[in-house]
């Protein structure tokens, strides 16, 4: 009888041990996030001038997307990573400075914070960009580590708001005593929320953001972990390491982003010397669209940074999962990087807030490659600042955009501030499926399809600003002189 039973509790306890070991293992994630790379800018989506071997290998061995969607700016695309919702709906409209005293509000749930709550390991490793204030940080919102830059790499920052390491280093004349002098300080390295360079030796850059995030996935290889590697490159001022400076055939715009590439391809083989590659997921893609004055190439596609045309919003967007997303796969169904957070969240067994609107969707059947997927969005919206400019559905893409006029020869008594020089309402629709550079304005044609559109669009913006949730608000930092 005892025999009996125990040979039962046994049988059931290795059934239950079995059960297990074959359960999958919550899968480890890497964001990697170039800042102003353009969808022209790696060799897999069209480039001649700049070598790209490693995200080009990325795409041989997962999947490629050619319609994925950000925001026109770069705060506003890490609010949406963050949140899953539109920028405009979590009130971070544009790009932020250090002198604005908001930041990503500490209510937000972010997707550091969900999968944090399923036991993952959280870092940012590069620019964080939506706050200056210690209550806007990344250490507030999910991270467990950051090192990197709070802001752009063009922008400094108040001094008197920021800690500094007993070692910090000081460069290009900087002192402990001078630094706290300077109304505004150059750009600084931070390790949770403390200085530790000032001002950065910003050709390093991307040398030390590699060497962290392999540290970080060899410290925190025996569970899971989330990394969000955000380079602060081509985002000007533009840096390369001395191996890298003239590397490319695109000048130094170039050369920082084969150092990319290089990051990336170190990266990759850490992730299989550490046996972690089968179950990392990694993800490549850019903020927004290129900077065209600084060398930056949107392709095919028209316009770029700042713009909602497609150049502005329409970025590379690579994923790798082996034998979990397919090798070698296209798609040009329209996603978004606010998909990000709640096809991740699930993913790593979690819940999606349920109080408050979400945008984004599960994207996994996309990734996964399920025979037949869509796209789960009926439309895709075009925010810029705080309004609603443009709206896709379909092939078709409705746009209101306040421009330029085209120049015209003027007569010499024509005054330069006449009207004609001034901006003006301007109108498009376009059919994506054949006219992907926006050159053919087809609203005489279909007003019917520019009418249904616009309405939508309308609707939408109502609904933005019925449910939108305000940013995070810090007392003033200095006072201005």
């Amino acid at each position: 009888m005892y025999r009996t039973l125990f040979a039962i509790s046994v049988l059931c306890l290795a059934a239950t041990h079995s059960h297990a070991q074959s359960e999958p293992r919550k899968p480890n994630v890497i964001f990697i996030l170039a800042d102003d790379l353009g969808y022209g800018d790696l060799s897999c989506y069209g480039a001649e001038d700049i070598a790209t071997p490693n995200i080009d290998g990325m795409a041989a061995e997962g999947t490629k997307f050619s319609s994925f969607y950000v925001s026109s700016v770069c705060s506003p695309t890490r609010a949406s990573l963050m949140t899953g919702s539109h920028s405009t709906r979590v009130g971070i409209g544009g790009v932020m400075f250090p002198r604005n005293n908001h930041g990503l509000n500490p209510d937000e749930i972010t997707l550091p914070e969900l999968l944090k709550g399923q036991g993952y390991a959280t870092a940012i490793i590069g620019k964080w960009h939506l706050g200056n204030q210690d209550m806007f940080q990344p250490l507030n919102h999910g991270f467990d580590y950051c090192y990197g830059t709070p802001s752009s790499n063009s922008q400094g920052f108040y001094p008197n708001i920021k800690q500094y390491a007993s070692d910090c280093v000081f460069r290009n004349g900087y002192t402990r005593e001078n630094v706290l002098e300077l109304n505004e300080a150059k750009c600084p390295l931070v390790r949770n929320n403390v200085v530790i360079e000032v001002p950065a030796d910003q050709t390093q850059f991307t040398q030390r953001y590699t060497r962290e995030t392999i540290r970080f996935i060899t410290e925190n290889k025996r569970k899971p972990f989330f990394v969000y590697l955000a380079h602060n490159m081509p985002h000007i001022p533009l840096h390369a390491s001395e191996k890298f400076v003239g590397s490319s055939k695109r000048g130094i715009y170039g050369d920082t982003v084969q150092e990319l590439d290089w990051s990336t391809g170190e990266i990759l083989h850490s992730l299989k010397r550490l046996g972690l590659d089968e179950n990392t997921l990694v993800f490549f893609t850019s903020d927004n669209g290129p900077n065209t004055s600084t060398g930056g190439s949107a392709g095919t596609l028209k316009g770029g940074k700042g713009s909602t045309l497609e150049g502005g919003v329409r970025v590379p967007f690579v994923a790798r999962w082996p034998d979990s997303i397919p090798a070698g796969a296209e798609s040009d169904e329209a996603i978004t990087v606010m998909d990000l957070l709640p096809t991740l969240t699930r993913l790593a067994g979690g819940e999606v807030p349920s109080d408050r609107v979400i945008d984004g969707k599960d994207i996994w059947p996309l990734l996964a490659g399920k025979p037949d997927s869509k796209s789960p969005h009926e439309a895709i919206y075009y925010l810029r600042g705080r309004g609603v400019q443009a709206i896709r559905v379909g092939d078709w893409k409705y746009r209101v955009a306040t421009e330029k006029p085209p120049k015209e020869k003027r007569s010499n008594r024509q005054s330069v501030s006449d009207s004609s020089s001034k901006k003006v309402s301007v109108e498009t629709l376009y059919n994506l499926s054949d006219d992907l550079d926006e050159q053919n304005n087809l609203l005489a044609k279909h007003p019917e399809i520019a009418k249904r559109l616009k309405q939508r669009m309308d609707d939408f913006a109502k609904e933005l600003r019925a449910n939108s949730r305000p940013a995070g608000v810090a007392k003033p930092h200095h006072s201005q002189n």
